[in-house]
């Protein structure tokens, strides 16, 4: 039903976009057709059945929410007012363009639907909002350049093209505030009228440029986090002297960040969500990754979801170290990407590699001992921590994964002897 009635706001917002193309051109260019008569007929049928559709919208919303005491104020009677006039195709019955100009009021309902196409789009909503941008700047520049060819006497000119191209050149050109010259009022309505274009156009060109520049900014929040961390990291490193060692650590985990599109604040979003919809995203986010770790495959769903909560994620930097040799244990880890490496105090020389997929740091849960072994980033890492708590709930309700994680630890424990 969404789709059907997507398909239905689009086409009704292209035929009322051909209408406020054609009914100005009309009134300043002797362009009437047997075409433009059958498209002024098929758009208003398309506005017509529009008018009818929302008018059953209107009384199926009104039943709907009068149970609930709410009603949508885009399907009120002045909206439905709005698409009535719209509809009506005097310019065609009265052949006349000026008559016919009240279907432009029908622009107020494109407007409302693409406000609501906005609210509805998330991930190309950038790109969506400044095509519509686009779309009311060609009409405004159309409605400008109509105007002009209205007031305007191009001597010399008489083929209709051309009248239309020179007066959209200098609509263009006064928006911009270029402003060539080349063509100049000669007398005191069309400098009224300049006076007016000039002033809408600065209006609109610094409109157009807060916009884009916005738009662009809010595309990649990471690289603007980004940023920001660069600029803090510069007014730190000029109060506090760190070695230059430790600010390169610095800049590459901001890199690092960016290029894994993590430089905006994960947990600050899911913390603003309710806490249904922040426990939906979680196990959707850390669900795809479980089913990918060999140490839950053929787990079930409840297994899944149930620690999918219990995880917290852990980013590590080449040279961390995660555990060390001898002290106290109270978590396991679970590698997710990036690759570490491990050695004991007893075999230093043999190191042995943690790949994406696999576990360490069980051992000391298990045993209830100190950690066995040195566990040390060597490239970036994304980890899953597991604390004792969680560790001994897989253990207690789920023993077909305590059983493999023992396993697991019984045959370190034999390797690192």
């Amino acid at each position: 039903m969404k789709q059907y009635n997507l398909i239905l706001d689009v086409t009704s917002s292209i035929a009322t976009a051909l209408i406020a193309i054609l009914l100005p051109l009309e009134m300043v260019l002797p362009i009437k057709t047997q075409y433009i008569i059958y498209i002024y007929s098929v758009t208003s049928l398309i506005l017509f059945l529009d008018f009818i559709r929302n008018v059953q919208s209107y009384r199926e919303r009104q039943k709907s929410d009068e149970a609930h005491g709410v009603f949508q104020k885009h399907h009120s009677i002045p909206y439905l007012a709005v698409d009535f006039i719209g509809a009506l195709p005097l310019g065609l019955f009265s052949f006349s363009p000026y008559l016919g100009m009240i279907q432009l009021v029908k622009m107020v309902r494109v407007a409302q639907y693409q406000s609501y196409w906005n609210r509805q789009t998330v991930r190309f909503s950038d790109y969506q909002r400044l095509g519509f941008f686009l779309f009311w700047i060609a009409i405004v520049t159309h409605w400008l350049a109509c105007g002009w060819l209205g007031l305007h006497h191009f001597e010399g000119i008489n083929d209709a093209v051309t009248l239309y191209v020179r007066s959209l050149y200098w609509s263009v050109v006064t928006l911009t505030t270029v402003g060539y010259g080349d063509i100049v009022p000669t007398n005191n309505i069309e400098t009224l009228y300049s006076m007016m274009v000039m002033v809408f156009g600065v209006g609109v060109y610094g409109y157009v440029i807060g916009n884009v520049a916005h738009i662009l900014a809010a595309r990649d929040p990471a690289k603007a986090a980004f940023q920001n961390n660069m600029e803090q990291l510069k007014a730190f490193v000029r109060y506090r002297d760190l070695p230059a060692g430790l600010q390169n650590k610095i800049r590459d985990y901001y890199a690092y960040l960016w290029q894994k599109r993590m430089g905006h604040s994960e947990s600050e979003f899911l913390e603003g969500l309710p806490k249904s919809l922040r426990e939906e995203v979680e196990r959707h986010l850390k669900r795809k990754i479980l089913d990918k770790i060999p140490l839950f495959k053929g787990a079930d769903d409840a297994f899944l979801d149930a620690i999918a909560f219990r995880l917290k994620p852990v980013l590590a930097t080449p040279g961390d170290y995660i555990i060390r040799e001898g002290e106290e244990g109270n978590e396991m880890y679970i590698v997710i990407k990036g690759k570490l490496q491990g050695h004991t105090e007893a075999h230093p020389d043999n190191t042995f590699t943690l790949r994406e997929g696999t576990f360490f740091g069980e051992i000391a849960l298990i045993q209830k001992e100190p950690r066995t072994a040195t566990i040390v980033a060597a490239s970036y890492c994304d980890l899953y921590m597991l604390e004792r708590e969680t560790f001994n709930f897989v253990l207690e309700q789920y023993p077909a994964i305590a059983e493999r994680i023992r396993k697991t630890a019984e045959e370190r424990i034999k390797r690192n002897r």
